[in-house]
């Protein structure tokens, strides 16, 4: 076995024993349903990447919870504890919120979205669900790039020649596009847009890259009011050329794109 393959292979089986941990403890209650479990590894359309998914369903809670695996020990090790520590806060709430009615189980859902971004990068977007009592569901929205040549995360304000002039473009296409959306005009929340676009430490954080398209995500109520779900913008990313520094144009392949490809 290579030393790739084993850290692999160790990773792997460190995720599942820590995903193990804390969905399959063994129910005290002596009346209380058999749980389903399930835990599969499966491809991806990207060659080197899969997708774990784990699953377990009981009479206190649901959980759907997903996580890519890169055979990269560095992006494997980083994946596996942000899943970690997004099951670890909804255990923490389900446990304080011990009055739960049984007849409505607690519930996460963690899945993932990967988009080629470029040559050897990866756009790796979560959404999370999660139901712990009352009338609201909570969503979330997380993303990443990586560069599988490296075999790490990669940095997205690294793209850009200058980030500060790059941050005003964005801002500024933002804030247009959501004004004249039809889809999500109606639902600006005023004080809490201007805050986000008065933020001076900005990096790229909700950005990631899909099809030609540079995507900017929020979470619910971070920009919009909950009516609008999770809202997302995209800027075709011929609007940024320019900004991108040139070592990045032929990885990201717009060197020999027309706008007509971003528009289709």
């Amino acid at each position: 076995m290579g030393q790739k393959t084993l850290r692999y292979f160790l990773l792997a089986l460190a995720i599942s024993y820590i995903i193990g941990l804390f969905l399959f403890a063994p129910n005290d209650d002596a009346g209380a349903l058999q749980a389903e479990e399930t835990d599969e590894l499966e491809d991806t359309t990207y060659p080197d990447i899969q997708i774990r998914t784990v699953s377990r369903e009981d009479e206190q809670y649901k959980l759907y919870v997903q996580t890519p695996v890169f055979q990269e020990a560095t992006l494997d090790q980083f994946f596996g504890d942000y899943v970690e520590q997004v099951m670890n806060q909804f255990f923490h709430i389900v446990e304080q919120k011990q009055q739960l009615n049984h007849d409505v189980p607690a519930e996460l859902k963690l899945t993932v979205d990967i988009a080629k971004a470029g040559e050897g990068l990866y756009s790796i977007q979560f959404h999370e669900e999660s139901y712990t009592g009352g009338a609201t569901v909570n969503q979330k929205v997380k993303s990443w790039m990586v560069d599988l040549k490296e075999g790490d995360l990669f940095d997205r304000q690294s793209l850009f020649k200058d980030a500060e002039k790059a941050k005003d473009t964005v801002f500024t296409l933002i804030e247009k596009q959501l004004y004249t959306s039809e889809q999500y005009r109606d639902y600006i929340l005023e004080a809490e847009l201007e805050g986000w676009l008065a933020q001076t430490d900005y990096h790229f954080s909700n950005m990631m890259i899909d099809d030609g398209k540079a995507v900017f995500h929020f979470d619910q109520y971070e920009v919009l009011s909950g009516a609008a779900g999770l809202p997302e913008v995209y800027v075709p990313m011929q609007e940024l050329e320019d900004l991108i520094k040139e070592e990045w144009l032929k990885r990201l392949e717009l060197e020999d794109a027309t706008g007509l490809d971003f528009y289709m």
